[in-house]
């Protein structure tokens, strides 16, 4: 039995799971597109010294560099995964949602993470404070939104598990 029946969020709403996955791939995608973009700008020398930034205590030359280039790499994988997503739910094969599900788990499992150190770290400041709240809501989401396609998962899952029922009593 699947976690969720319906995809609805405030940004999100579609009556299944099917079609919510579908849009939490092009979530995803335009969310990886986006952030690629701003670590490609900040790689180039751009501003990197908001407190709420991943990079934030990175050298622009040295260890900026390549986190920034493991970050790109990661997102890649997530937008390649994305659309392997949804060619596994178009043609029901659930091993091609995995890679999705698991590297949206790792993310989820670094924003989690990155919360606790904006917290541990900086708490004194309230900008720090609010900053790690922004990043468990919108963690919160992610997690929403990996149920969704976890969901459209088990329903593929249960579909495909062979179901044999005896008809005839044997003695």
């Amino acid at each position: 039995m699947p976690v969720l029946e319906t995809c609805w969020s405030p940004c999100i709403w579609f009556p299944n799971v099917k079609t919510g996955s579908k849009a939490v791939a092009v979530y995803t995608t335009a969310m990886s597109i986006a952030i690629i973009t701003f670590i490609v700008y900040q790689m180039n020398g751009g501003d990197s010294t908001q407190l709420w930034n991943p990079l934030f205590e990175a050298d622009v030359r040295g260890s900026l560099q390549v986190f920034g280039i493991i970050f790109i790499i990661i997102f890649m994988v997530l937008i390649v995964s994305s659309v392997l997503m949804v060619i596994g739910i178009n043609i029901w094969m659930r091993g091609l949602m995995l890679p999705w599900l698991i590297t949206a788990g790792f993310i989820i499992a670094f924003q989690f993470v990155f919360g606790l150190w904006l917290m541990g770290g900086y708490y004194i400041y309230l900008d720090a404070t609010f900053a790690a709240f922004i990043d468990f809501l919108w963690m919160a989401y992610n997690i929403y939104c990996w149920l969704c396609v976890f969901s459209q998962y088990q329903i593929i899952l249960e579909m495909q598990s062979p179901n044999i029922e005896i008809l005839v009593d044997y003695y």
